[in-house]
């Protein structure tokens, strides 16, 4: 394939499809593609050295209006800088409201891809607010595709489209066991359980810290919970009405957190929805085992072979799946299985070569 000049769209913050859409771009790029990068300020994980160009878009506030335009201004945004830029396509992360903004932008004139992420389909994509829009712009899109096979039946029942499926990528170079760095986070003799998110009320990170206070009262351990969201303040209630708050570290974001995963013991992820769970792979490829809710896509990535599903809520069944893990002659193999499974399955040069078909396809 010739080099494309490619126009990635994401959001910025600490959210799992901003990390793939950055990350997907500097492999990209890094492959001889020119890649520019759509955000309303620099992506949390695009580092200052990154070969991806990052091109801001504006928020004009006019008092006429009852906030930002975010739709329009995208949609201006993409249609002037694809024309000066001279892209070949662009692929939007997150459909809303980045489908409709770029089926404004090109109408179907031009070649648009979409990849689903999550609640843009479960959630905000069933809003009846957002609905017809995104179902119009995704069907009159050149492809489309799913994180999961579970995201993938959602969005054919919600949108009346197939998406291909293509898991996310996770760099095995950059997310590696790091056990040296235990001793930064846990005292002697402690377990260190980990989470990361936006700390969205979805992510139930109150509930972790009820699953851990009944994990301590069994064994020495600490939860380090890596993030910054709306749930924070009262995850931090919940640890100090436990009795638990001298065990619970609140670490703030990083753009670097395989310095954080790759000491752990285990991660922790009670979602209540989640289509992939991009921070519980980049911890199998820390070679951190999971401990996760079964719902959504999670089954998919997290096998008996690498960590334990637990249903919805039941936080006793939680706390118990922790501690049969930490208990367990065989941890250490269940660690070097995570890590082999992570780098075999989801290996971001296979990712991208997948991509590129979709690409490929598109612009034929």
């Amino acid at each position: 394939m010739r080099p494309l000049r490619l126009g990635l769209v994401a959001y910025p913050g600490l959210g799992g499809s901003g990390i793939v859409a950055t990350e997907l771009a500097e492999r990209l790029a890094r492959m001889g593609h020119q890649v520019y990068l759509f955000a309303t300020e620099r992506p949390f994980r695009l580092s200052r050295e990154s070969p991806v160009t990052y091109v801001p878009v504006d928020l004009p506030y006019y008092p006429v209006f009852p906030g930002p335009l975010y739709t329009l201004s995208l949609a201006g945004t993409l249609e002037r800088e694809a024309r000066r830029l001279g892209l070949d396509l662009v692929h939007t992360h997150y459909a809303i409201p980045h489908a409709a903004a770029a089926y404004l932008a090109f109408g179907e004139a031009f070649p648009l891809v979409h990849t689903l992420h999550g609640t843009d389909v479960s959630l905000l994509g069933m809003d009846p607010a957002f609905h017809g829009p995104t179902r119009r712009a995704l069907q009159a899109a050149r492809a489309t595709t799913a994180v999961s096979r579970a995201l993938a039946k959602e969005a054919e029942r919600a949108f009346g489209v197939r998406p291909r499926v293509i898991p996310n990528a996770v760099d095995p170079e950059r997310f590696r066991p790091r056990p040296e760095h235990k001793r930064r986070y846990a005292e002697e003799g402690e377990w260190l359980l980990l989470h990361a998110s936006n700390f969205r009320p979805i992510k139930r990170v109150p509930d972790l810290v009820r699953a851990f206070a009944k994990v301590r009262r069994r064994l020495p351990a600490r939860l380090l919970l890596l993030g910054k969201g709306p749930e924070e303040a009262e995850a931090r209630r919940v640890a100090e009405e436990l009795g638990v708050a001298p065990w619970v570290t609140f670490h703030p974001p990083t753009p670097h957190p395989e310095e954080v995963l790759g000491a752990g013991d285990l991660f922790l992820l009670a979602s209540e929805e989640e289509s992939f769970g991009q921070a519980a792979l980049e911890a199998l490829a820390s070679g951190v085992p999971v401990v996760a809710t079964a719902v959504g896509g999670v089954p998919e990535l997290v096998t008996p072979e690498v960590g334990r599903l637990v249903e919805l809520g039941d936080l006793e069944g939680f706390a118990q799946a922790v501690l049969e893990l930490l208990e367990s002659p065989d941890l250490k193999r269940m660690r070097e299985r995570a890590r082999e499974y992570a780098v075999e399955r989801f290996h971001p040069e296979r990712i991208t070569r997948e991509y590129l078909e979709v690409y490929q396809e598109a612009l034929g």
